[in-house]
Formats: structure tokens, C-alpha cells, sequence
């Protein structure tokens, strides 16, 4: 059975070759970049061999976990149009032993897992030192080999089954996309540090202590912590690498058992015993645009596209720390930052409606209660995100006088971009995607409109922002005294007073440009 899968694997290779001459031109060029970025990041590994062991270390670590973490998230996007999914064998009666070990033998031949194992192997040379070293850093390969290989396994076969044949893989390009640019360039900035073979580089051995104790950078990890002379910390690494490989190969033990009995696109029935947010929040006009709004939050997949991208943000400042801002520093960055692209999510939560805004006009209750109303869900996550998010913070910087100034400025930041995407979203209402359309089909017809209406979203909760981050940057430069406390204080009633007023005035606008608001959603 391996065999017979081998073989469909290399027919199925060769034949996206076989295509239309642009096809196959793509895949050609694709395959051959990647293989030569492999090979040069090896290269760079290798004659890492007479470097410093702390140096070696410094890099090969975080860049063997970048990879590894990109073999995680990658697969999980792409899933959709994966040609080796376990149920695609149901009909031929293959038993779940064999398939599952032809499977992953099957998908160690690929391009990816190809350049990961020139990678693995080029680390492995390096560490090429005494008997030891050398043993370790052969077995260390071996074991990001599998571990990658069983990672597109169970990545691919759980996007699949989440994302269904019936959905273009294109759906998840911008997010494949992002994901990647973020994990590359942090990578490639990595390598071509002029001083990046400075053994005095504390932020760089900080980056790879970490990262040797994460599930991706263990195996990594294993020989440079006995080259450096810390054998028990690379004894207990190696474990965790080979626990975490037993847990991919029991997942996918398990994957392929449930796919081989599990009917594809099956539709499943859910049964309801009470309204959910609508009998919880009550039956005033507010309780019932906030449940409204609370449901749409948590079920549409429009809703789901626009706040899943808060979680990548931490990533972004990786780049930065990568470049040389001191790594404390780099923990004050994500909370803004989430903060405002929170406040700007609402700026066009009219047209999300599309003809449904007509319960809204319709009803007859007042506009400030559609516009506090819709903002309930942001406001109810946001506040209490913002607390743990600024005491972590605070604990990553190493000075608790972050915490105040970052829950001030957030406070603001938020609540300003809340109280003006309830104007901007009934005076400048743009076209988006309508109900049932996939997330990342957006329509043709924004014009103009779409671009002043972010834009003054943006500007105007930047500008709000200014006085909390100003008395921040004065309590962090010139002590807590009082800058801290006013930067609080500030903070929170700059940021109540524009949510107030832009509810306010919000909901007259709404009363004034209902019947507009609901002609426009028809032109959608």
C-alpha cells in the first residue's frame, strides 16, 4: 500500500506539470524558488559550524521554529484542496493501519517537506562538533523531518474537513498570504543582519531561549543546547520534540479513523431550547440590537474575518525586534494597535446589514439605541481584553507603570473609533460583502466613498488618541508621577466623551437617513 501511494503521489506531481504552459510554468518557478531558498538557508546553517556555539544557537533555532511554525499555519488554510484526504480512499476499502502510514510516508514527497529536510539536514552539520553533538543534530533532523511532515498531514486533512471541497481555496489566500509575509520577513531580516554573528546579541539568545521550549522549536534546539554546554536542558528538549511527534501521529491516527467513516459535506442540524442573546439581554430596544448584534458577531463568517486578524497583530512587531528595538519595548506596541483596528471595525457595520437594516428603520425605535446597540459586542470583548491585555503587557515590559498608561491609551483609542463609526457608519455607508458571500469577495462599486470613510475613521481616532499618548510617552520617559495616573484619567473620559457624543449624534443621523440608509442597502 505505501508503494502504491508513492507512486500516485509522484503520478499526481507530475501531472501539475502536465497542465496548460502557464500552469506549469507557475508550479515549475513556484517549486524551484522554494528549493533554492532552502538550499541558501542551509548554506547560511552550515557554515554556522565554526561559529561560536551561543552564535549557531542565536540563529538556527528561531529560524528552524519560524519554518516549522509556517508547516503549522499554512496547511490549516489550504486544507481545502488537499488531494490526499483520508476520505478520498473510503470507497476502496483500504484498512485504517495501512492508509494511515501510506499517507504520511506518501506526503513526506513534496517540495516543502523536501526543503525543510535540506534545512534539517544543513542544521545537523553544523553541529557537527564531537560525537554527541553530531548524534543529536542528526536525530534532531530526523524528527523535524517527521514532525513537518505529519504537520501538512494534520493540517491539511483538518483544514479539509473545516473548510469543505466546497470552498475555493482562494477564500484563505489573503490570509495564507499575511501569515506568510509576516513569517518570512522577520526570517529573512534574521539572516541578513550585518551583526548577527555577535555572540554579545542578547536579543537574539533571548528569542532563542524561548523559542527552543515551544512545541516548534524543541527538535531545533536540541543539539545547540548541548554544543552550549546545557546537556539537561537538550536531554528535556529532545523529549518534548518526541512528545509532541507522538501527539501529530496519534492526531493523525485519529484524523484518519474519523474520516474514513465520516460522510462528506454532511450537514449538521442544530436544535435551539431559547432565543440565546435575545431572551438573555431582554426586550428594549438597546437589549435587542445588542443581541442582534452579539449573534451576527459570533456566527457570521464576515464578522469572524474581521476580528480573527486582531489575533496576527502580535505578530507584526517580531520584524521589529528582529531589526534591533530592544524587545521590551516591543510589548507596548500590539494592545494600541488592536485597540484602534477594534474601533474601526464598526465604521461600516450599516451595510453588513444589507436589506436587513429595514427591521431597524422600521421599528421605529430611537437611533441611539441602534448605535449603542451595535457596538455592544466590541465594548462587552474590548474592556476586559483591554485589562489583561495591558497587565501582560506591563509584565512583559518589566515596569507596571506600562499598566495604567496602556489601559488610558487604549481606553481612548477604542471607545474614540467606536464613537465615530457610529457617525461615519450612517453618513458614509459603502458597499461590502452581502450575507452568504464569502468573506473575501468584496463588491466592485465602493468608489471614493469607501476610501474617506476609512480614512477619516483612522485619522479621526488617531487624533483622539494623541493626548492619552502623549502623557504616556511623558510617564514613561520622566516617571510615573503623575503622568501615569493622567494618562489614565485622560485616556478613559477623552475616550467616553467621543462614544458618548458619537452615539448621540449617531442616532440622529439615523433617525434623519433611515429611508436612505435602507435605499442604499438595496443598491448593494
Amino acid at each position: 500500500m505505501v508503494a502504491q501511494l508513492l507512486r500516485l503521489r509522484a503520478d499526481l506531481l507530475a501531472g501539475e506539470v502536465r497542465g496548460s504552459a502557464r500552469r506549469s510554468v507557475l508550479v515549475v518557478v513556484g517549486s524551484l524558488a522554494g528549493l533554492v531558498a532552502a538550499v541558501l538557508i542551509g548554506i547560511a546553517m552550515s557554515s554556522l559550524r565554526t561559529a561560536d556555539p551561543a552564535v549557531a544557537r542565536a540563529v538556527i533555532v528561531p529560524v528552524g521554529t519560524l519554518i516549522t511554525v509556517g508547516f503549522t499555519i499554512i496547511p490549516l488554510a489550504v486544507g481545502g484542496a488537499d488531494q490526499f484526504d483520508p476520505r478520498r480512499f473510503a470507497v476502496f476499502g483500504v484498512g485504517r493501519r495501512d492508509l494511515a502510514i501510506g499517507l504520511a510516508v506518501a506526503g513526506l514527497v513534496g517540495v516543502p517537506v523536501v526543503g525543510v529536510a535540506i534545512v534539517a539536514v544543513s542544521q545537523s552539520v553544523a553541529w557537527m562538533r564531537g560525537a554527541g553533538t553530531g548524534v543529536l543534530g542528526v536525530v534532531a533532523s530526523l524528527v523535524v523531518i517527521a514532525t513537518c511532515g505529519l504537520l501538512v498531514r494534520v493540517g491539511c486533512t483538518v483544514g479539509s474537513w473545516l473548510i469543505g471541497s466546497h470552498r475555493p481555496s482562494r477564500d484563505a489566500g489573503w490570509l495564507v498570504a499575511l501569515v506568510v509575509v509576516v513569517l518570512v520577513i522577520p526570517t529573512v531580516s534574521l539572516l541578513l543582519r550585518v551583526d548577527w554573528l555577535n555572540p554579545r546579541s542578547a536579543e537574539l539568545q533571548r528569542i532563542a531561549d524561548i523559542a527552543g521550549w515551544t512545541p516548534w522549536g524543541a527538535a531545533w534546539a536540541v543539539p545547540a543546547d548541548v554544543a552550549s554546554g546545557h546537556t539537561g536542558e537538550g536531554i528535556v528538549k529532545l523529549l518534548l520534540a518526541l512528545v509532541v511527534l507522538g501527539l501529530l501521529a496519534a492526531a493523525w491516527w485519529g484524523l484518519v479513523g474519523r474520516m474514513l467513516v465520516t460522510v462528506d459535506d454532511r450537514t449538521a442540524v442544530r436544535s435551539y431550547r431559547t432565543l440565546g442573546w435575545f431572551d438573555r439581554l431582554g426586550a428594549t430596544p438597546v437589549a435587542a440590537v445588542a443581541a442582534r448584534a452579539l449573534t451576527y458577531w459570533g456566527r457570521d463568517p464576515r464578522y469572524r474575518t474581521s476580528y480573527l486578524i486582531l489575533l496576527f497583530v502580535p505578530i507584526v512587531v517580531v520584524p521589529l525586534g528582529v531589526a534591533g528595538v530592544p524587545w521590551h519595548w516591543t510589548a507596548l506596541i500590539p494592545l494600541p494597535l488592536m485597540a484602534v483596528i477594534a474601533g474601526f471595525l464598526p465604521h461600516n457595520d450599516v451595510s453588513y446589514d444589507n436589506t436587513a437594516v429595514w427591521l431597524h428603520v422600521a421599528s421605529g425605535a430611537p437611533g441611539w439605541s441602534d448605535r449603542l446597540g451595535r457596538l455592544t459586542p466590541v465594548i462587552v470583548v474590548g474592556v476586559p481584553a483591554i485589562a489583561a491585555g495591558s497587565a501582560l503587557s506591563a509584565w512583559l515590559f518589566g515596569d507596571w507603570v506600562a499598566f495604567p498608561v496602556l489601559i488610558g491609551v487604549c481606553v481612548a483609542a477604542l471607545f474614540a473609533g467606536l464613537g465615530i463609526s457610529s457617525v461615519v457608519s450612517v453618513l458614509l455607508p459603502y458597499p461590502t460583502v452581502r450575507p452568504g458571500d464569502r468573506p473575501f469577495q468584496q463588491p466592485q462599486a465602493a468608489g471614493v466613498v469607501s476610501t474617506v470613510s476609512q480614512s477619516t475613521t483612522i485619522i479621526g481616532i488617531l487624533l483622539f488618541s494623541v493626548p492619552a499618548g502623549w502623557l504616556g510617552v511623558l510617564a514613561l520617559s520622566d516617571g510615573a508621577e503623575p503622568w501615569a495616573v493622567l494618562t489614565l484619567v485622560v485616556g478613559a473620559g477623552v475616550g467616553i466623551v467621543v462614544l458618548g457624543i458619537g452615539v448621540v449624534a449617531g442616532g440622529k443621523l439615523f433617525d434623519r437617513h433611515g429611508p436612505d440608509l435602507l435605499a442604499a442597502a438595496q443598491r448593494n
